[in-house]
């Protein structure tokens, strides 16, 4: 004798789930199980959706109130926390409730690492892919041309990068980090696990001590051959001593943390307080005499930018950048003074990450305590515009 049994209702859903009922304008709920203290720090960016803050410890007390209140409001509830584990809890209570709730997987991590990536219009015959990490403000781009492929500055979530090679015909050769970055983790050693590809990081990189296990390293002048493309590095050091960029066909340039288009990079995380000074002068050095003249109508490429979703890539050419950002009008002591006046609070585990992404460790993605550093708000640029 059979029996039939009903399918398993499901409990949870992706954060990429998640952002596409973002997108879409779904009424829903989105109950962060966070503390008080963390959420006000770091939130998700609800636009449509209506977004509260009810910890963990206050649900408990009374989830029949809070299926009441769900109930004279009907909405589908997608439960949040940092990594998906809290709010698996929450949600238990509120189904046993009568509350149609399901818990995001991965929590804030998981939905922080999304990537979207954008064709930027460039006049070259290279395509590049920008990748935007909407959630924290990071850029990270694909060059391809002729079948070959570089990608700058990977996210710690590899995939996208060798779908989107993939669309592009394109197989991922190369892979560069502009730097050792402070504010999130380095997705370099893990692509060029998964794809084969040559890691490059720049000399100043191994000289603060990066792995040079399998890298390349390349300086100021230094050519990378992708396809067809000529892609040429140059140094833009300030924001930290090891900062490069490439040049792609001699009309875009991705900058790595040197200049943003509304912005440019803040200059004390490797240098701290008592370095800070000098580091914003050479800064200015490196926009007025290295990164300014590649022309006008160079495109930038900014590494990061303020957050948020966005329906086309972050890109501007360096004459609507220098028309954008004052500071740029200011000698090298003015401008020195006004960025260390304009800096946010440090990344939070801004240590923990540079030490991560110095070593392999940087790039372990499945690793909860590795992963865990990238929480919190991200400000690598000298004004609040998020980075």
């Amino acid at each position: 004798m059979s029996t039939s049994q009903e399918p398993m209702k499901r409990t949870e859903v992706t954060a990429a789930e998640l952002e596409a009922e973002i997108r879409s304008g779904t009424p829903i709920t989105i109950l962060d199980v966070r503390d008080s203290a963390t959420f006000d720090d770091w939130q998700i960016a609800p636009e449509g959706a209506t977004l509260i803050n009810v910890p963990l410890a206050q649900l408990e007390r009374d989830p029949v109130g809070f299926a009441a209140a769900a109930a004279r409001a009907p909405q589908t509830v997608r439960v949040l926390c940092t990594r998906g584990r809290t709010s698996e809890t929450a949600t238990d209570l509120l189904r046993d409730a009568g509350v149609d709730a399901m818990s995001v997987a991965g929590g804030m991590i998981a939905w922080s690492r999304l990537l979207t990536p954008d064709v930027v219009p460039v006049p070259s015959a290279a395509t590049i892919v920008q990748f935007r990490r909407e959630a924290r403000g990071c850029l990270s781009y694909l060059v391809a041309s002729a079948g070959e492929a570089l990608v700058v500055d990977p996210a710690p979530d590899v995939g996208p990068y060798v779908t989107e090679a993939g669309r592009q015909g394109a197989q991922i050769t190369h892979v560069l980090d502009t730097h050792v970055h402070a504010d999130h983790l380095s997705g370099l050693r893990a692509l060029a696990a998964a794809t084969g590809a040559q890691m490059h990081l720049s000399t100043g990189a191994l000289a603060r001590g990066a792995d040079a296990a399998g890298v390349v390293a390349v300086r100021d002048g230094d050519r990378i051959r992708v396809g067809d493309a000529d892609v040429r590095v140059i140094g833009l050091p300030g924001h930290t001593t090891d900062n490069v960029g490439v040049v792609v066909d001699g009309v875009a340039v991705i900058a790595g943390d040197s200049l943003f288009v509304d912005s440019v990079a803040r200059p004390d995380l490797e240098a701290g307080d008592a370095g800070a000074a000098d580091a914003a002068r050479l800064l200015h050095r490196t926009l007025h005499e290295r990164l300014l003249p590649l022309g006008e109508d160079v495109v930038l490429l900014p590494c990061h930018y303020g957050g948020g979703r966005r329906s086309a890539p972050v890109a501007a050419t360096l004459g609507a950048v220098r028309a954008a950002t004052p500071l740029l009008g200011l000698d090298a002591e003015a401008f020195a003074a006004e960025v260390l006046a304009a800096m946010p609070p440090r990344p939070q585990n801004y240590l923990e990450i540079i030490a991560a992404n110095l070593t392999p460790a940087g790039d372990n993605d499945d690793d909860d305590d590795v992963a865990a550093l990238e929480v919190g708000a991200n400000n690598c640029a000298a004004t609040n515009v998020g980075s």
